[in-house]
């Protein structure tokens, strides 16, 4: 008697071991997202909308929000289109057509056309797909332009480590103006690099979480392009409205919808007020709350007292567990 009920307790811890063990999430490839890949080749079409050929001989801003999206689940993906780095002047009513490609692909594959309304954006929409990462184009065949972004597939609790880019990965928030201008590159902080390696090293998905408004994402992923480091999860704000007034309103909002499509957002860094508040009310909590620069402990963050992450990664980031996936 003693035995059988011996027999399937080990059977019952078996079993549910073995669940364990397939319950893993799979483990991020962020390093995908750093290929240069050709862009798709666009049909070779006309203007939709005439009046938009006198705005296209400007330099193009436009971008992709990246999406992350819980397995099971479909996803919009939203495309803005706007030329001139002063006017900023949307393409209205212009024929744009999306693509995508996965990690498994050898090509890019038509995924639907689209045509922008008065505010430059486009949509498409995606289906159920496996867990993994993804990038999307968005092309206006009437003159060749378009933009890159990436959408990232997640299984429950994938875990994910969260960055702040201007005051944190760069020396200070001002050097952002370099990168949108194209004029400078934004100087990283000592061991920025080396951070956000480290974690992507032990398993976690790096977030890129911004208050830049969306006109900077093409700078911006050319900054972490410059840096060696993936271009994606990166969000923008949709607005300098809420860049400039409403920022840890805004970044508590994503930490909610980043963890509520199924990253576990184990922990994050910022240098502002704003993200310090961001982070511990997004329930994130003060040991798992990094925050640098002049501001350092704000909000009850854990401080980084230096100017650079080289201690710090010896300190906290060394010796911290490798991410619960396979």
């Amino acid at each position: 008697m003693k035995t059988s009920c011996l027999a399937k307790s080990v059977a019952t811890f078996l079993t549910i071991s073995a669940f364990n063990l397939q319950a893993l999430p799979q483990c991020a490839d962020p390093t995908w997202m750093e290929i240069d890949y050709p862009k798709p080749q666009l049909p070779d079409t006309g203007y939709r909308n005439g009046l938009n050929r006198f705005i296209t001989w400007l330099p193009s801003f436009h971008m992709i929000h990246d999406v992350v999206v819980a397995k099971g689940n479909s996803a919009t993906i939203t495309a803005k289109f706007d030329y001139g780095a002063i006017s900023h002047k949307d393409l209205e009513y212009e024929t744009v057509r999306f693509y995508i490609r996965s990690q498994q692909d050898n090509q890019w594959h038509f995924l639907s056309e689209a045509v922008t309304n008065s505010d430059g954006k486009a949509f498409a929409t995606l289906g159920q797909l496996p867990a993994g990462q993804y990038r999307i184009y968005a092309g206006v065949p009437a003159d060749g332009s378009g933009t890159e972004g990436f959408v990232t597939v997640v299984d429950p609790n994938t875990p994910a480590v969260l960055f702040d880019i201007d005051g944190t990965l760069t020396k200070s928030d001002a050097e952002q103006i370099g990168d949108y201008t194209g004029i400078d590159r934004a100087d990283p902080r000592d061991g920025a690099y080396s951070l956000v390696r480290r974690y992507m090293d032990l398993g976690y998905q790096p977030v890129y979480l911004t208050a830049r408004v969306y006109w900077y994402a093409k700078g911006t992923r050319s900054w972490l392009d410059w840096m060696g480091l993936p271009q994606g999860v990166l969000r923008t704000s949709l607005s300098n409205e809420t860049s400039l007034f409403k920022t840890a309103q805004y970044k508590i909002d994503q930490i909610n919808k980043f963890r509520a499509q199924g990253l576990n957002i184990v922990r994050a860094y910022g240098n502002a007020k704003t993200d310090a508040e961001a982070f511990i009310k997004a329930g994130l909590g003060s040991e798992n709350s990094f925050t640098i620069g002049g501001d350092a402990g704000h909000y009850g963050t854990t401080a980084i007292l230096s100017d650079g992450y080289f201690d710090h990664i010896s300190e906290y980031v060394d010796n911290f567990d490798a991410a619960l996936c396979e």
